[in-house]
């Protein structure tokens, strides 16, 4: 680069800021744009669209509007980069030299606050992350002096909200870290830096295929001392023993490295030129680094997270049932949340994001879950109640997102307007909820704040416009007459020529020169003009300012100060409007804990008025929730496609766990106490989707929610698996087949009598009798543990367990074959099926003619040499006597029964009469 261009002072301010934040794109203001250099400029190029352009001497270069700068800092995030942004903070008018500058703000995926970068209806978590124990990233503990945790193979994990100051922690089991990352769905996590500066094994594994960035962090920041400093400093304590937490928890580590990053990316405006820098020009990367302090007031205290308060789901199960992504296309149409949230049930974007948490995190005590059950009962019961509710909830605003951007310095006008339009509505909210019962604890939650909020909305209202502009920048927030000071200045810029005329009037009469004018020009500013002949009658105390040809000006004390104040009046408005923006969000800061309890309340109830508004719309039951391990339901439907195909769709019962009595038309699902029901039936005929409804059915029960049913019975449980679909994992060199396996044995070591598990097609990824001897073992060890267990399958053999097993019950879903096709009947009645309809689903997806025929002739030959005439028990029989290295070969062996293994054994010389006799009777029962 040529040193006279790349050497001015703004290009090496530049290059000292960049040297600041290497891993950021450095949004550099100048003037009207915000510009970029070098790689920053190409990546910008690349990712925005912007045009790519060059400064003398081959400088790339490329720049964005300040005025629209937010739209292109949401797709530099969303497409996983970090920003900083470096802004003018001072006036280029009254700078000497270069414009001294600064990083107000360091923007990544996990430490949004601005509404524009936001989804209202998502949270925006930033996750941390360290391990203990043997692999557990000892090299990198050993460096940062972290003691493990005595538990092996454990990992300490926290996670926090910085748009709504949520703050969580747990230590856990490595094998459910993933789940439960699945679960808190972060868009940023952070680890300990190791040497190599390489994501260490165990977070690389973490990133595969997750929708988070991650980013390394000092080893010293998760020591515990440090850990502790930090936390204690935060909150303004001498110890965590108020917050539930030990000093030597081994959770401390990345729930101060959390704080540490929260409060180093929302940067205050500090004069980064001041402070100490080494030989490089970077800044010193010591952690006693002086920088201004920045406020995280809303930030809540880091709580203990307790798995075992709710129902967990696995990232599998949450993938499988698509409770907020789709199978295919990652889509939130037709999913469990997106249809809970179509049609508007949900009023605000918090009680949007706290359904998706119930969903996710759903409830795994009784009583908790019926306390819900009953403010929906409640709802449901007056729906007068449930209107006003919701109309009221309208008028509440984003208040927890509102409260966190004013803490961090974010705030714009509208948000404070919406903040005292959302306050003022608490006293309202509260009334709304007294004297009902079920609503009794919400009530008193909101009757505790409800005065002071009420206090502080007004307030807000009474100093704010009711339209309030965008920016502050362009002033007009606050009314007439709430600021004397801002008064006297919007009345310079309104009435400047009132004044100047009422001054015009009293020179005339106190030097008797009738002619005399005052004016202004944009060069000179104002001035008093005399005439020629007149401008010896000008008093002493006026200075002479310009001579004309046929004029003289002059300027007088009191028109100079006059002078003053006009031509500042405009900037003096905007500065003391910025004084009186930064105390109304002061005084909102002062009522972070109330506004909290506020926007807790209004989300509950929103969730809870969707709930009842879905009961209503949708004819939803109240499920009976019980301690035993049941699952009843009668007239079940899939919430989702429920809505989707609505009068279409055919509702089934189920019966798990209990006895049922068969109805007059025989068609009860279940006659024995089963926990594990096997689901045979024809390709498309509706088996998936009633062993997902079962499921969804069972969530939404443990929300709190009514179900679609006509009536349900569901016992608690502790967890929901599944093993639904066929998927691969290549970039972790796992097959379709592995997936499988590797799930269900998950499934098979930690499912208790107190889960529900949904198995599909379980075997089909390998050979058929592999595929089969897998299906029913897996089948026998779920019926010895007893989770209540749907299974659906195509081994139609499998069914036999039904006759050993007292807890097996057979289900089938129903066709009806006419003319040569069938027809789906999509309803499970007990019993089972010994066929799957394949060629015809094949038919009907439009295979080629030719293809289907020859399908159906190799169907003959292989019930010819199959002898599918044989019952299903003498194949099963024959299928366990099969060696592995004798499987059959599909279109040219037959499958021996063992009886002829028998016979061939038997040496006919020494073989006696009885002997004879006995065998024959042997051979004679196992063909039976």
């Amino acid at each position: 680069m040529a040193p006279e261009i790349a050497d001015t002072p703004a290009m090496r301010q530049y290059r000292r800021f960049k040297e600041l934040h290497p891993d950021c794109v450095l949004f550099f203001r100048m003037g009207d744009f915000y510009e970029m250099f070098y790689d920053d400029a190409r990546l910008a190029h690349r990712v925005l669209g912007v045009t790519l352009t060059q400064r003398t001497q081959g400088i790339p270069m490329a720049g964005v509007p300040y005025h629209s700068v937010e739209n292109y800092l949401r797709r530099m995030i969303q497409a996983g980069h970090r920003v900083a942004v470096c802004e003018q903070v001072e006036d280029p008018k009254m700078a000497k030299g270069v414009v001294r500058r600064d990083v107000t703000r360091v923007i990544t995926p996990g430490t949004l606050t601005d509404e524009s970068l936001l989804e209202d209806h998502r949270e925006n978590p930033l996750a941390a992350v360290m391990f203990h124990g043997a692999g557990g990233g000892e090299e990198a503990a050993k460096r940062a002096d972290i003691t493990p945790a005595k538990t092996p193979q454990t990992a300490s994990l926290a996670w926090a909200e910085l748009s709504t100051g949520s703050f969580w922690l747990t230590t856990l089991p490595v094998d459910a870290l993933g789940d439960e990352l699945a679960r808190i769905s972060p868009r940023e996590l952070l680890y300990v830096e190791p040497a190599n500066r390489q994501p260490p094994p165990r977070v690389a594994q973490l990133l595969i295929g997750a929708g988070f960035s991650a980013t390394a962090r000092p080893a010293w920041q998760f020591r515990p001392q440090e850990a502790f400093e930090t936390l204690c400093r935060q909150f303004g304590v001498k110890g965590l023993a108020g917050f539930g937490l030990a000093d030597d928890d081994p959770a401390l580590g990345v729930a101060a490295a959390i704080v540490s990053y929260l409060v180093e990316t929302q940067c205050a405006q500090t004069d980064r030129e001041s402070l100490p820098t080494t030989n490089s020009g970077a800044s010193a990367t010591s952690p006693t680094l002086p920088r201004q302090p920045t406020s995280l007031a809303h930030l809540q205290p880091p709580r203990r997270f307790q798995r075992h308060d709710h129902l967990i789901i696995d990232q599998t199960s949450l993938r499988s049932l698509e409770i907020e992504q789709t199978i295919r296309g990652n889509a939130s149409e037709g999913t469990l949340l997106g249809v809970l949230l179509s049609g508007g049930d949900c009023r605000t974007s918090m009680g949007k994001r706290m359904l998706r948490q119930w969903l996710c995190y759903p409830l795994c005590q009784l009583e908790p879950i019926m306390a819900r059950q009953r403010v929906v009962g409640a709802l449901i019961e007056d729906t007068r109640l449930l209107d006003a509710l919701r109309l009221l909830l309208d008028e509440i605003q984003d208040v927890e997102r509102i409260a966190a951007r004013v803490s961090v310095g974010r705030a714009l006008p509208r948000d404070v307007v919406a903040m005292g339009r959302s306050c003022d509505q608490a006293q309202k909210l509260a009334a709304l909820l007294a004297d009902r019962p079920a609503m009794a604890g919400y009530h008193q939650q909101l009757a505790d704040v409800a005065d002071p909020l009420a206090e502080l909305g007004q307030t807000l209202l009474a100093a704010c416009v009711d339209e309030p502009p965008s920016h502050l920048r362009d002033g007009g927030l606050f009314r007439d007459g709430f600021d004397e000071q801002l008064d006297e200045y919007r009345g310079l810029q309104r009435d400047s020529q009132t004044w100047l005329s009422q001054y015009q009037q009293s020179l005339i009469q106190s030097t008797g020169i009738a002619n005399l004018k005052v004016g202004f020009n944009r060069v000179f500013g104002y001035y008093i003009e005399l005439t020629a002949a007149q401008r010896d009658r000008a008093p002493a105390d006026w200075t002479r300012k310009q001579t004309l040809k046929n004029a003289e000006r002059f300027i007088t004390q009191a028109l100079k100060e006059y002078e003053v104040k006009v031509l500042s009046a405009g900037e003096r408005a905007k500065a003391r409007e910025q004084e009186l923006f930064a105390a109304l969000c002061q005084r909102v800061c002062e009522h972070t804990a109330a506004l909290r309890t506020l926007a807790h309340t209004a989300a509950t109830m929103d969730v809870l008025a969707c709930f009842a508004r879905r009961a209503v719309r949708c004819r939803y039951v109240k499920p009976q929730m019980v301690s035993e391990p049941v699952l009843n339901i009668e007239a079940g439907r899939h919430p989702v496609l429920d809505v989707i195909l609505g009068d279409q769709f055919v509702p089934n019962d189920l019966q798990l766990g209990t006895t049922g009595n068969s109805d007059s038309d025989g068609a009860s699902a279940a006659q024995s106490p089963a926990t594990l029901a096997l689901i045979t039936g024809p390709n498309m005929a509706g088996k998936s989707t009633f062993i997902r409804q079962a499921a969804l059915i069972t969530l939404l029960a443990h929300t709190g929610s009514y179900v679609p049913a006509t009536a349900a019975t569901v016992g608690l449980c502790d967890r929901i698996f599944t093993r639904i679909g066929a998927s691969d994992e290549l970039h972790a060199g796992a097959s379709t087949f592995m997936v499988e396996m590797t799930e269900t044995a998950n499934i098979c070591h930690y499912a208790t009598d107190r889960s529900l598990v949904i198995l599909d097609e379980i075997g089909r990824g390998t050979s058929t009798l592999d595929g089969l001897s897998l299906a029913w073992s897996i089948a026998e060890h779920l019926a010895q543990r007893r989770p209540r267990t749907l299974f659906a399958t195509h081994y139609h053999e499998v069914t036999q367990l039904a006759q050993a097993c007292d807890n097996v019950t057979n289900l089938h879903v129903t066709v009806r074959e006419w003319a040569d096709q069938i027809v789906f009947l999509h309803r499970v009645l007990p019993g089972s099926t010994d066929r799957s309809y394949g060629i015809h689903v094949a038919r009907i997806a439009g295979l080629p003619g030719n293809v289907v025929s020859r399908a159906n002739e190799l169907l003959s030959q292989l019930s010819v040499n199959y002898d599918i005439s044989t019952s299903s028990s003498q194949v099963a029989k024959a299928a366990a006597h099969v060696e592995a290295n004798q499987q059959m070969s599909l279109f040219t062996q037959y499958l021996e029964h063992p009886s002829l293994e028998q016979i061939r054994a038997v040496d006919l010389d020494a073989l006696t009469p009885m002997a004879a006799f006995d065998l024959l009777r042997q051979v004679k029962r196992d063909m039976r």
